[in-house]
């Protein structure tokens, strides 16, 4: 099962919290985004950019891929997603 969850950085483990980028207002203020496949996170992303980063042009492009990700895994997996905000 492919599993999108939102979560905070208290929620990270601490392997996690050790490989998350600290940059923007800092990783503990960050909000995350987990994908998870059958148990294990196959993608961690953060929403901790500098303002005049935040265009998708720039370091937002991975949203479309994460997107397309996700449904190509879907299709396979017979199109079962769960997404999980706490």
């Amino acid at each position: 099962m492919l599993e999108v969850i939102e979560c905070r950085y208290e929620d990270l483990s601490e392997e996690e919290k050790g490989i998350v980028p600290d940059n923007g207002s800092g990783a503990e203020y960050a909000g995350y985004i987990r994908i998870k496949q059958n148990g294990k996170t196959i993608l961690l992303a953060s929403d901790a950019m500098e303002r005049e980063d935040a265009i998708f042009s720039r370091d937002l492009n991975w949203i479309y891929r994460t997107c397309r990700m996700c449904y190509e895994i879907g299709k396979k997996e017979g199109g079962c997603v769960l997404l999980t905000n706490p």
